[in-house]
This record gives structure tokens, sequence and C-alpha cells, in this order.
């Protein structure tokens, strides 16, 4: 029988292999982050949390029973706290109050992409196929995070220390091997470990949407100062 742990080494395998795409962390290696940048990930990042917080809370109500129920409360709480940090995030980047109450900038496809896959699962996928998503997402998402803020320091980005505080913070560590027990469980209980490796290789490919939408704003004019604020 397939193990949780040969999933995520076969995941991993397909992200040595094919990786996917992050325009936000490319911009970020080349030393051209503004602040612009910084605001509209913030943004995004305000998006996704819309998506979370009723997604795990589905979650808990679909798989109530140990271990599950604990993964989805855990990253409940994950997104829940996150709110007010990101609040004083998006201040300490003077985004103004009409911004900070609808989060309703940036638009476009790419930046609800992430949220609709997010919502899929939680309303469709198995006990296997949420905990794994739920996995793939804390592997790449929080290391991501750190590279980012590493090349904000490298490249002397001007970025305000909330926004590096909150981005290079992780959470989750105790959550991720919760989340392969969850997954083996799930796999235990006659969950499809096919499905599960699709759609969380699925949701790390949407998931480059989420950077992809952050990284839209206008480059700046050759010769001005990357990074400086604007």
């Amino acid at each position: 029988m397939t193990s949780a742990q040969e999933l995520a080494d076969e995941l991993d395998l397909k992200r040595r292999q094919h990786p996917v795409g992050n325009a936000f962390l490319d911009i970020a290696r080349a030393g051209r982050l503004t602040e612009d940048h910084m605001r509209r990930l913030v943004c995004v990042e305000a998006q996704l949390h819309h998506a979370e917080l009723p997604g795990y809370g589905l979650m808990i109500s679909r798989f109530p029973h140990r271990p599950a129920a604990g993964l989805y409360l855990g990253l409940t709480q994950v997104a829940y706290e996150a709110g007010p940090r990101l609040k004083s995030v998006a201040e300490s980047l003077g985004l103004p109050p009409e911004d900070r109450a609808k989060w309703m900038w940036p638009p476009g496809r790419k930046t609800y992409s992430f949220n609709g896959i997010l919502s899929w699962l939680a309303v469709q996928g198995s006990q296997a196929v949420t905990a794994l998503a739920a996995y793939t997402d804390m592997r790449v998402y929080f290391p991501s995070c750190r590279e980012i803020m590493a090349k904000i320091r490298e490249h002397g980005v001007d970025a305000p220390e909330e926004f590096t505080s909150y981005f290079e913070s992780d959470p989750t560590g105790k959550l991720r091997p919760l989340a392969l027990e969850v997954v083996q469980d799930g796999l235990d209980r006659g969950d499809d470990p096919r499905e599960a490796v699709f759609m969380a290789r699925l949701l790390e490919e949407f998931a480059a949407d989420f950077w992809a939408s952050a990284a839209e704003v206008r480059e700046p004019e050759p010769g001005s100062a990357a990074g400086g604020r604007t």
C-alpha cells in the first residue's frame, strides 16, 4: 500500500524535475523588488485569507475526527492569527484605509485562482487530498517567502520590519508532520493516492498565479533606485 511519505516524496521529485515558477521570487532575485510589489503581495495575501478561513472550517465539518480535525483547526488558527499581523504590514506600507477595508486591489483572475482551487478542495476533496494539498502548500509557500526575504536583505531593498517579519515567519512547523499523518489516515480509510498527488500538484501550480499576481506591477524605469520607497 502506498504511504503518505511516498506521496510527499513523489511530489518533491516532480518539483525538482518540473519546477513551478514563482514570478515574485524571480523579481526579488533580480533585485527589482519595489514597494509597489510589496503592497501588491500584501493585498493578494489578504484575498487568500478570505478563502482559507471558511475552507478550513468546512474541512473540519467534513472530517471531524482525529487526527484530521486537529490539522484543519491548526490551519484555521494560523490564518486567523495572521489577519491582524497582515493589517499591521499594510499600515507599515502606507496602504490607504479604503484599500485595507476592502482588500480588493489588485483585481484580476490570477489573484483569485488559488482561492478557487482551495475552495474546490474544501468542498470536494477527500481527506487525503485536502491534507496532502495542505502539506504541499506549507512545504512550498513558507520556503519561498523566506527566500524572498533573504533576497530583500541581499539587495538592500527598503522593506518595513513588519513586512519582513510577517513573511519570514513559519507557524506551521508542527502542522507539516500532522498533515502527513492525516494523509496516511485518509489512505487507510480508502482514499485514492493518485487523486491526492494530482490535486496537490494542481494546487502548487495554481500557487504560481498567486505569486504572478503579486508581481504584476509596473517595473521601475531604467536607472531608478530599485526597491526604493515610492
